[in-house]
């Protein structure tokens, strides 16, 4: 029953919130070209220069990550993590299609390998940004799990999907078709994305973090974060494995199952599809206030299916368990992200998302590397036991500040990015705008619902997550107030009567603050009083005590 209570969540999320169903969209389509292109380049380069193209087309792609990760993160918490996330798709576009262009005229490797790299910077800039950009389209903390659900089964199904449909295209039409389906895909999803900011959950920030632009101080605030740094090692634990995955898969098929290594490609399809199978699981999620469990054992999890992988003879047994891998590493980066959506400073979203996304990179290269050396040294099944001892071991040490963080990891991350959204907030500096949202308290209205009445005592302030609600004064409406506005503060400021009704005129996902939390924040900080007198004044203008639905973002 908590399954199907799950599904139907996630299904009630997406289908009430059109922006966050485009965007994972956006996501999955993404991801459909990222696997996929990461084979097609593998075969080009195979054909062009054996196993040293491979390992030259390899570093392309795996080192500007590793460099660049970091300003990327940087970009998304400094600017619009919307416009960051089109950039990436749209550079990975101009990437791939120019990748198609020099391989269909017969151009050199080496400047597909730096086309390579120029995708690979696009695909940088699009992890960090979403994860920034999700709380500023999800109306709720439930909804922002569900993202993250969402985005775990995009990866799964894509894992699946990505290389399969490569295939095909490298079989009916060769390598320059098959990087063109890839950049279609990517199109695809730069255009779900400026169709999505479009949306009506779309609220852009209106102040910035009180912090410098510089790469070495997001740096500082993640990794000054104990629960960052937690994080950033199970990843790191996590990628280190997948890396050995793909190396494995082939040693298997020729070396233990002898089905030729061009079975390999099935026994990689077995991962994903236990990947998309992931999603039975993740749906429990968005219920579970703990998710240190559910991460600790997904990882172990994998760790020994891999492991049997390696003691028990038989294809159909090594697919079923190569499976299990799939679907308990998807359920592993599901915890792990939420996790770290939830504990990361608020400030340094993106940034801590960079830093797993460099992990990423330097985790596939190390786990590649060591999976060889592991393979010559010791033979194929003592390095398939390693990394269960190792990976015991590490959740053993680390299961104690693994613990600490899941208890502590409740940054209410949509309630600051709304807050973030309206101007009387959008100048408090980090620790005072978390410590209001965390005195936000949430209310939901229906249609036709009075929130506040003309002539009765002022006792809340309310932000706007969603729908819209009209303002009027002796049954003439004002405006239109919409998500990323906000109203109660004239009677909180004056400590008279309401000046206006709001009325809901649809249903509404409101945040309340208590009046007494909300003159606190403006006695602290000189610059939101000013901005919130500001505003009050500009509503004795006539020119604005019109209807005005403009605001309804």
């Amino acid at each position: 029953m908590r399954g199907l209570r799950g599904v139907e969540t996630v299904a009630r999320d997406v289908r009430s919130n059109g922006a966050l169903a485009r965007i994972i969209g956006a996501y999955a389509s993404f991801q459909i070209s990222e696997f996929g292109i990461w084979i097609v380049l593998l075969v080009y380069a195979y054909r062009r220069g054996g196993p040293t193209g491979t390992t030259l087309v390899v570093l392309a792609q795996l080192v500007p990550a590793m460099v660049f990760a970091p300003y990327a993160g940087l970009l998304a918490d400094r600017f619009s993590a919307a416009h960051v996330l089109l950039a990436g798709y749209l550079v990975q576009v101009v990437g791939l299609g120019a990748i198609a262009a020099t391989v269909a005229n017969g151009g050199p490797a080496a400047v597909v390998y730096a086309l390579a790299a120029l995708s690979t910077l696009g695909i940088d800039l699009v992890r960090p940004s979403q994860a920034a950009m999700l709380p500023g389209i999800a109306r709720t903390p439930g909804e922002l799990t569900t993202a993250n659900v969402l985005t775990a089964w995009a990866e799964g199904a894509a894992s699946l999907l990505g290389p399969a449909i490569a295939g095909i295209a490298l079989g009916l039409g060769g390598v320059a078709p098959a990087v063109s389906v890839a950049a279609t895909a990517s199109f695809l999803s730069a255009l779900l994305v400026v169709h999505g900011v479009a949306g009506a959950h779309a609220v852009p920030i209106a102040g910035a973090p009180d912090r410098k632009p510089t790469v070495l101080t997001g740096l500082r605030v993640a990794m000054g974060s104990p629960a960052v740094r937690v994080l950033v090692a199970f990843n790191g634990f996590y990628y280190v494995l997948v890396g050995a995955l793909d190396v494995l898969c082939v040693v298997l098929a020729v070396s233990v199952l002898h089905i030729g290594s061009g079975a390999a490609g099935y026994l990689d399809a077995a991962i994903g599809g236990g990947a998309t199978a992931a999603g039975l699981v993740t749906v429990l999620v968005p219920g579970r206030p703990r998710l240190a469990p559910l991460l600790a054992g997904a990882l172990l999890v994998a760790l020994g299916a891999l492991a049997l992988v390696g003691a028990l003879p038989g294809v159909a047994v090594a697919v079923v368990l190569l499976a299990i891998v799939g679907l308990a590493g998807t359920v592993f980066v599901t915890m792990a992200r939420t996790l770290l959506q939830r504990a990361a400073p608020p400030d340094a979203i993106a940034t801590s998302f960079a830093v797993v996304e460099t992990v990423m990179s330097v985790g596939l290269a190390l786990g590649a590397l060591l999976v060889r050396a592991g393979v010559a040294a010791v033979g194929l099944r003592a390095a398939l036991f390693g990394p269960v001892v190792v990976g015991v071991l590490f959740v053993a040490i680390a299961w104690r500040w693994l613990r600490a963080v899941d208890s502590a990891a409740n940054v209410p991350q949509v309630e600051i990015r709304l807050l973030r959204s309206i101007p009387i907030f959008a100048s408090l500096p980090a620790p005072a705008i978390e410590g209001v949202a965390r005195r936000l308290e949430p209310v939901t209205v229906s249609s036709g619902t009075a929130v506040v009445k003309e002539g009765e005592p002022g006792d809340n302030y309310y932000a706007i997550a969603d729908g819209t609600l009209a303002v009027s004064r002796g049954g003439t409406v004002l405006r239109m107030l919409g998500r990323g506005t906000g109203f109660g503060e004239v009677a909180l400021l004056s400590r008279a009567r309401r000046t206006a009704t709001v009325t809901a005129t649809t249903d509404s996902h409101l945040f309340a603050l208590r009046g007494d939390a909300f003159v606190e924040m403006l006695t602290g900080h000189a610059r939101a009083d000013e901005a919130v007198h500001r505003l009050v004044a500009s509503y004795a203008d006539p020119d604005l005590a019109v209807l005005d639905t403009g605001e309804d973002a």
